[in-house]
């Protein structure tokens, strides 16, 4: 597939390698997100002494830290208008769903009320949930709520199958945390049908409005609200493990091996209970798995990690209705263009004649453009930043700009690889005018006129 200019022939600007599997190249990711979750905590602390290993309590530096990723209000808001299914628990008890009318008067019982995978709902979480995806490389990560009220229990004594993070938004609430009995649960391995330790939690606090508790995977704990009603966030992360990995490479095995003729061959017949016909020939078959797997062990290693980033990306972020071919860069050169949110883009140098960019999803070369133009918007696109279409054209001529560089935008628009910025910006009347033609089928038509 490649985008086609406005005579329908293809340009030298922007062309696509196909849609085959590609080798996704990331580029080195701070863990700036979990660094601010972690503040005051050093996150090199927190790694070496802590993660997988050890809960920690970690004091907020102001009440009000988390308080922009959630509040009663949106809590409220959420309760009001949205068609939800919260769970309650009173002393480790689900309760049966309930009409909406009588919500508030489980709440008024003790019940917790607990909204689970709430990122789906609240923006400001599911930029949480992404940017931690991105940064760590794995994909299950959640957010839920929970509203509890004082001296009341909802959960007893148990252990989450993935890591955990409490963020108190409001109120206060005591927890009881205690050494793991199973180690690195799987998620089928429930608490339920486990023996809780009988020793002394090994850490006992109070978490007041800002502070941070994480607990690790397979840890035991439970909590207590305080005198004041209770508002918490969970952030949990459901890590790959060994077995997602020897899931992955037997699909991988049973896609590729069963091709030879050995692995489509019937297994031997059972004559008069002798099995050495077939003790021999499932032999051989585990001789050759391993065989395959010595000699592909460094290209089965690079295959999975160049794999597990893409399934950690965020999903193509719809910004309508540029994305449809209508209406792009209706501000003219003022118009503001930007990466999607957590668009992982490798950009690799081509000789001297361009550039190859890199998404999870595509590879797309550019090539035979004005290099001030190249240069700028790499630099953009590398640094994500939001820039003017006229910050990446000085110098250019007007039939440059009309051939070249605003089919190519239009284009990266379609792809999802930039989106336009809403602005109150107002177009210079001496700047160009533009009469944008309607894009379908991934042809920019694009026009200028004085």
């Amino acid at each position: 597939m490649s985008l086609q200019g406005v005579d329908g022939n293809e340009p030298p600007l922007l062309v696509h390698l196909g849609n085959r599997p590609l080798q996704f190249i990331g580029s080195t990711k701070m863990m700036t997100t979990l660094t601010q979750l972690l503040q005051p905590y050093p996150l090199e602390r927190f790694l070496s002494d802590n993660w997988t290993q050890h809960s920690v309590i970690i004091p907020g530096n102001s009440p009000d830290k988390f308080k922009h990723l959630f509040s009663w209000e949106q809590l409220n808001h959420l309760l009001n208008f949205h068609q939800l299914e919260p769970r309650f628990v009173l002393n480790d008890q689900a309760l049966p769903p309930c009409d909406p009318k009588d919500w508030v008067t489980r709440c008024q019982q003790g019940a917790s009320l607990v909204l689970s995978q709430i990122q789906t709902r609240v923006p400001t979480l599911a930029d949480l949930v992404w940017a931690m995806q991105q940064e760590t490389g794995h994909k299950a990560i959640h957010t839920n709520i929970y509203c509890s009220w004082p001296s009341k229990q909802g959960f007893k004594i148990h252990y989450d199958a993935h890591e955990v993070f409490v963020m108190q938004i409001d109120g206060v609430k005591e927890w009881f945390v205690f050494e793991d009995t199973v180690k690195h649960p799987y998620r089928d391995e429930k608490s339920d049908h486990q023996t809780p330790p009988d020793s002394e939690p090994y850490l006992h606090c109070v978490l007041q409005p800002g502070d941070l508790l994480y607990i690790p995977r397979g840890h035991w704990h439970y909590a207590i609200a305080r005198e004041q009603p209770s508002l918490h966030v969970t952030l949990g992360i459901r890590c790959f493990n060994g077995r997602d990995l020897l899931e992955w490479v037997t699909k991988l095995l049973h896609d590729t091996l069963p091709q030879e003729e050995v692995w489509r061959q019937n297994l031997p017949l059972i004559v008069n209970e002798n099995t050495d016909a077939l003790t021999d020939h499932v032999q051989n078959l585990f001789n050759i798995l391993a065989t395959k797997m010595t000699e592909e062990k460094e290209n089965f290693t690079q295959t999975y990690v160049n794999f597990q980033p893409q399934i950690t990306t965020f999903p193509r972020e719809i910004s309508l209705p540029g994305q449809a071919g209508f209406s792009p860069f209706e501000k003219g050169l003022d118009t503001v263009l930007r990466q999607p949110k957590f668009q992982t883009i490798t950009i690799e140098p081509l000789d001297n004649t361009g550039y190859l960019l890199i998404t999870p999803q595509k590879k797309l070369r550019f090539k035979g453009l004005p290099s001030y133009f190249m240069n700028t918007l790499v630099e953009k696109l590398l640094t994500q930043q939001s820039f003017m279409i006229r910050e990446v054209t000085t110098g250019l001529n007007e039939h440059e700009i009309n051939s070249q560089i605003l089919p190519l935008l239009a284009g990266l628009v379609q792809e999802g690889i930039l989106l336009e910025v809403s602005s109150k910006t107002v177009v210079n009347s001496q700047d160009f005018k533009w009469s944008v033609g309607t894009v379908q089928e991934k042809q920019a038509k694009i026009m200028m006129e004085r």
